[in-house]
């Protein structure tokens, strides 16, 4: 059902962003992978290009400037056509306690997090009106509770949570909203190093998958491969894994609670 779609990847150049592009592109969709890195967008390109002919492209643009977004999505749908799936996957996490996080943390991961997806969103929108296509976002567990060493990853993941919910209840109907809300997604790219030199001070779970939350970690295959179901079955939401909407449930219906049970998990 994919061949002939185009299917758009924001943050589709590495990491989980990469995986869905490559599962897309599997099932026979054209891919475009958006980054600010142009030789790793190209790179990326060119190597899924050598599993399947000539099916994946780049962009590269700076998300977060409202110019180069919104150029970046008229040039695709210039040189492809259509927009079938835009998939926002850009994202950034660290790890610090509360009282230590300032303002300035929250205002970048606000803007990586938060903004870029929502730029996005807004830019994509006419064209998947058009197409009767699918947007999705890429949220966190995160999106739905809170957690020790994450507050400001928290809170914009927690905005997130907030326009998925906004383009169901407001975007045009005949396009498919899909918010996934995963786990610690394993990872090959160093983010337990990078995790480490951040949570100096804090406790040794701090620089674990999910800050030690006592979860796998999720196979990014796996995930991507059930991100592309998804679109197919135009389900709203992906939580991963699902027994953790018990504590959502519990906390949202029970908020102390399910704060006692969070303090619990994480001790």
């Amino acid at each position: 059902m994919w061949d002939e779609k185009v299917v758009c990847v924001a943050g589709g150049s590495r990491g989980f962003g990469l995986r869905i592009a490559s599962a897309f592109h599997r099932r026979g969709a054209s891919v475009v992978l958006l980054a600010r890195n142009a030789d790793r967008a190209e790179a990326a390109a060119q190597a899924l290009n050598e599993n399947r002919n000539g099916s994946a492209s780049a962009v590269a643009a700076d998300l977060s400037d409202d110019q180069q977004r919104a150029e970046a999505v008229e040039s695709i749908v210039a040189s492809h056509g259509r927009v079938d799936v835009w998939i926002n996957a850009v994202g950034q996490s660290i790890r610090i306690g509360f009282q230590d996080a300032k303002l300035d943390d929250y205002r970048t991961l606000m803007e990586q997090n938060f903004f870029v997806s929502a730029g996005c969103s807004i830019d994509a929108l006419p064209h998947l009106k058009k197409s009767g296509g699918s947007l999705v976002n890429i949220g966190s567990l995160a999106s739905k509770t809170s957690w020790r060493f994450l507050a400001p990853y928290v809170t914009s993941k927690h905005a997130l949570a907030g326009l998925a919910k906004q383009l169901r209840l407001e975007g045009p109907t005949n396009v498919h909203y899909l918010f996934v809300c995963p786990g610690p997604i394993h990872s090959d790219d160093h983010q337990e190093s990078r995790y480490a030199e951040q949570s100096a001070g804090l406790s040794e779970d701090a620089n674990r998958p999910g800050a030690g939350a006592p979860v796998k970690a999720i196979d990014p295959d796996w995930l991507a491969n059930k991100v592309v179901d998804c679109c197919a079955s135009r389900k709203t939401e992906l939580v991963v894994p699902w027994k953790s909407r018990l504590l959502f449930t519990i906390s949202q219906m029970f908020p102390n609670l399910g704060d006692k049970l969070v303090r619990r998990l994480g001790s």
